[in-house]
């Protein structure tokens, strides 16, 4: 018996040992193909974690690009497959160099035929590559910001860019939308004013716009997204609090934003190709507007150009120069139209009916997000009107303190709301009730109950 007790008591030993060793080479064979999965994912979205990348000095050679990283290029999509391949081929001919922006294509979903598109472009030499999210929202607008947000997280945080341009797969590009951004990521460096570059007008219709100036640029206080870089610096500030429903309306918050602003071009360099796109997740509810954007007719190096004026020191004078210059004119005379095209005027307005008034008269886009109007900078708002330029501003814009106003100085957050009812006046009260035009009347109420109207999706409304 003793024999045994003591061959019993060396099997333990010897059992220990062994599953002591044998876990010592799990966790070591774990770690390797866990760093071996790291680096096979280094590989497979192109370059690994990078040191930050040198600016070329790009004023020196104007002709091209030099082979050197300026961004990545991450595509959001999800199940329009005949979009993305749309959408790809264009980057592809447009790309000047692929290691100046990789491609990354970040499908929401496993939508086989956009899968199958995937496949047909990616590859290491090509420099495109792509990455594949689960979606967990319930509806779109959190699928979309769940999207985003990983997608942003990954490519910043996981591989390492520095800069990210961000597109969407029912964008059709210009031709110079790459020396666009080439071009304006010195600014976005070394003006800390600057949180954003984006390609996209939000008042780009033809009418609107300057054809005869297609390099000129602007300054935006309202984000504009729709092909837009930003830095993992500032990525880094936003990841932590990015919401999980409607991101962008988040991104035009004055407290997010912080004072800064973006640049946008007057013509611009994205449009919605709507034979591809559908209607979104905003049921086709600005297909007027995104139809009437078109992209320029003939290609800007904008390598060439000085855009040392859009810096705030230099931007903030010549728009004080330009409305100081301006010939001033009511609301009414603005919406009569007859302007002289040699001409610029302002004119001003003090709540959401007067801007919107002017803004429908000539489908410049209406909706005003914490009381700021799209394109808008320290509360102006500038577009051609038959020619002449405009610019229309809020009453609030002090002209000896233009630049150094903030947000709630020059733009009233109540707009929103007296925009809200603005536009709940046009749906209901225009053809569908005769009464009084007010959703706390008792007789309104009554009858908004009887209709079934889910009077809490249109948020807090200021009747004006």
């Amino acid at each position: 018996m003793a024999k045994w007790r003591r061959l019993l008591s060396i099997y333990r030993i010897r059992t220990t040992t062994l599953f002591t060793v044998f876990c010592l080479l799990a966790v070591v064979y774990l770690k390797t193909g866990h760093d071996s999965k790291i680096e096979e994912n280094f590989r497979q979205y192109g370059l690994a974690v990078q040191p930050e990348p040198r600016i070329p000095d790009y004023a020196a050679n104007p002709e091209e690009l030099k082979d050197e990283f300026v961004a990545a290029v991450l595509v959001i999509c999800a199940n329009r497959h005949q979009a993305v391949k749309n959408h790809l081929g264009q980057l592809i001919k447009y790309r000047p160099n692929p290691k100046n922006f990789p491609i990354i294509i970040s499908q929401d979903g496993s939508a086989v035929l956009v899968r199958n598109a995937i496949k047909e472009v990616a590859s290491e030499e090509r420099y495109i590559f792509n990455q594949t999210h689960t979606p967990k929202g319930k509806n779109n607008y959190q699928k979309i910001a769940e999207h985003y947000k990983w997608a942003l997280d990954t490519v910043f945080f996981e591989h390492g860019y520095s800069h990210v341009i961000i597109t969407e797969e029912d964008l059709d590009i210009a031709p110079d939308f790459f020396l666009y951004f080439a071009a304006t990521k010195k600014l976005l460096m070394a003006d800390k004013s600057l949180w954003c570059i984006s390609a996209w007008n939000d008042n780009g219709g033809s009418q609107l716009i300057d054809r005869k100036r297609p390099g000129l640029l602007w300054r935006t206080d309202f984000f504009p997204g729709l092909g837009w870089m930003l830095s993992r610096e500032t990525w880094r500030e936003l990841s932590p609090g990015f919401p999980d429903i409607f991101w962008d309306d988040w991104m035009r918050r004055p407290d997010v934003k912080k004072e800064r602003a973006c640049i946008r071009p007057e013509v611009s360099r994205t449009s919605h190709n709507m034979q591809v796109a559908g209607k979104g997740s905003s049921k086709g509810l600005y297909k007027k507007y995104l139809e009437a954007i078109t992209l320029p007719v003939e290609p800007i190096n904008f390598l060439n150009l000085d855009l040392n004026y859009l810096k705030k020191e230099n931007y903030d004078l010549w728009m004080k120069r330009n409305l100081e210059e301006a010939k001033p004119i009511s609301r009414e005379e603005l919406i009569a139209g007859k302007l002289d095209p040699q001409n610029a005027y302002r004119s001003t307005f003090s709540n959401a009916r007067h801007y919107t008034d002017v803004a429908m008269k000539y489908s410049v886009m209406y909706d005003l997000r914490s009381g700021m109007p799209r394109t808008a900078y320290q509360g102006i708002v500038t577009f051609l009107v038959n020619g002449a330029r405009v610019y229309f501003h809020s009453d609030l814009i002090q002209l000896d303190q233009f630049g150094n106003q903030t947000h709630t100085q020059v733009y009233n957050p109540d707009w929103e709301h007296q925009g809200r009812y603005l536009e709940f006046a046009r749906q209901y009260c225009v053809t569908k009730w005769k009464g009084k035009c007010d959703p706390a009347d008792p007789e309104m109420a009554a009858w908004i109950q009887k209709r079934r109207i889910k009077l809490q999706n249109w948020g807090k409304m200021i009747l004006i």
